[in-house]
Parts: C-alpha cells; structure tokens; sequence
C-alpha cells in the first residue's frame, strides 16, 4: 500500500483528472447525501457512504454540489493485475454498501492505527484492515453482477471453493457438473464473471500463496511448492518466473531487502 488519506474536499473541479495509482476508498459524507463521478459521457451516482474505486485510464471527473468527506487508499499501478475484477468495470467507480456492513467499526481501526503507524505492527494490521474494505467491495461488486447474468451465484461458489482449496488439486469439471451445469456451459458463465479462464485463476491464486509464503517463513522452494498445490517444484519455479518475472529465490531475497530498508 502507498498511502492512507483522509480528506475534506471544500472545491470541486470540473475538469477529468488522470489517476496514476490504484485507489479505494469511500465517500463518508456530502452536503446532499449523495456523491457522483462522471467517466466521459457517463455519470454514476451514489448514496453515502460509498464505496470509490479509481485507476489509471479513465478519466474521472467528481461530480458533488458541495463539500465532500473522503477517506482513501493507494496501491502503486504495478499492481493492476491483481485487482482485474475492477480495474476492468470502469462503472464500479461507485459501489453501493450492503446495509448490514460495519463501516464505522473497521474506520475506527484504521484511524487508530494510522494514529499508531511508528509501533511495530501497525502498518501490517492497518494494510489489512483496508484489504477488508477491499474485500467488501468486491463482494458487492459481485452481488451486482448475479443480477446480471444466469448461474452466477454458482459461479461464485465455485470461485469460492477455488479461493479455499487451491492447493488440493480441486477438479472444475466436477465442481460445474455438481452445480447443475455442463463443463462448457461453465466456461461460457464463467467468462461472463471473470476475465481469465479458471485454470489462470486457480494458478494465480496458488501463486499468491506462494508469495505469502516465500515472505514470512523459511520454508525450502519445494516445501513451498507443495504447499501451494504444485505436485513438481521445477514446474513451480517456471510458473512463478512466468507471472512474476523472478524464481522464487529471487522474489524473497527482494522482499526481503524491502523489510530491512523499511526497517532503517
């Protein structure tokens, strides 16, 4: 994460603005109760709160009557790839909040450790603590596309059995077959909800298991391998160079390299 703001906008401008990073964040309070963005031609609109999401390419342009209260977080553009599901819906500018979410709780948390950013451990619970507003975004996000297409709340489940079982080799074809449907007619819904096959999914998904791992133990390669649901560690290591431009190796003595920098 690049930075955690909290903001009072008393000036609007109506020119588009270009976003060089990834940004999540929400909308906390405006004169009229409402708060919209303009993307080109199009204008969202919202109740506050509301969940805000911006990256680079689009050209954003905040449309409010008045002040707006604003809290929001950054991630460095390099890390598009891993938030696909928003950066590929330009309209998820403004995302609506389930009723039953404690928004005030989780700020409250991140206020206090923002507070407390210098005590050991606070910038690992404070990123954490966004990356459940992160989360709830994209569940509501995804309550909104079941609206919009057939199966899709069996989509989902099958992504969340992906999200839990990735390393124990799960089978998609019986996974679909279970859930009432044919191995090419999962596909077909599957591409409507998500942007890679479920194959890239899965994989990416044991990848980042990896990376979690290579960073906080000292597991060997291989042991990491089987952890993430590689059955042959050279085809781990080739993988991983694939998507991450680095053997295993090598991503952990970077981060590691980060850690001691930060730490100085």
């Amino acid at each position: 994460m690049s930075c955690v703001v909290y903001d009072r906008q008393n000036l609007q401008t109506s020119l588009p603005l270009h976003r060089t990073s990834i940004n999540f964040g929400v909308v906390l309070a405006s004169r009229t109760g409402r708060t919209g963005y303009r993307i080109g031609d199009q204008e969202y609109e919202a109740e506050v709160p509301a969940f805000v999401f911006t990256c680079p390419g689009p050209e954003y342009c905040a449309v409010n009557s008045g002040p707006v209260e604003k809290f929001y977080f950054s991630y460095s553009s390099e890390y598009r790839d891993f938030f696909l599901e928003f950066t590929s819906r330009p309209e998820c500018v403004l995302i609506p909040f389930r009723r039953d979410f404690n928004l005030t709780e989780i700020l409250n948390e991140i206020f206090h450790l923002a507070a407390m950013i210098r005590h050991p451990g606070s910038t690992d619970r404070l990123d954490f603590c966004c990356m459940h507003l992160v989360q709830e975004m994209a569940l509501n996000l995804r309550d909104r596309k079941r609206q919009e297409s057939p199966y899709a709340s069996e989509i989902y489940r099958i992504a969340s059995y992906l999200d839990l079982h990735f390393a124990e080799q799960p089978d998609v074809e019986a996974l679909a077959r279970e859930h009432g449907m044919s191995y090419r007619n999962f596909l077909r819904y599957w591409k409507k909800q998500f942007l890679v096959p479920p194959g890239v999914y899965l994989r990416r998904k044991q990848l980042d298991e990896a990376c979690r791992l290579l960073e906080d133990t000292d597991l060997k390669i291989y042991e990491i391998a089987a952890r993430a649901g590689f059955v042959d560690p050279y085809y781990f290591i080739r993988a991983f160079r694939k998507e991450k431009r680095l053997t295993p190796g090598a991503y952990r003595a970077m981060q590691r390299k980060k850690i001691q920098f930060s730490a100085q």
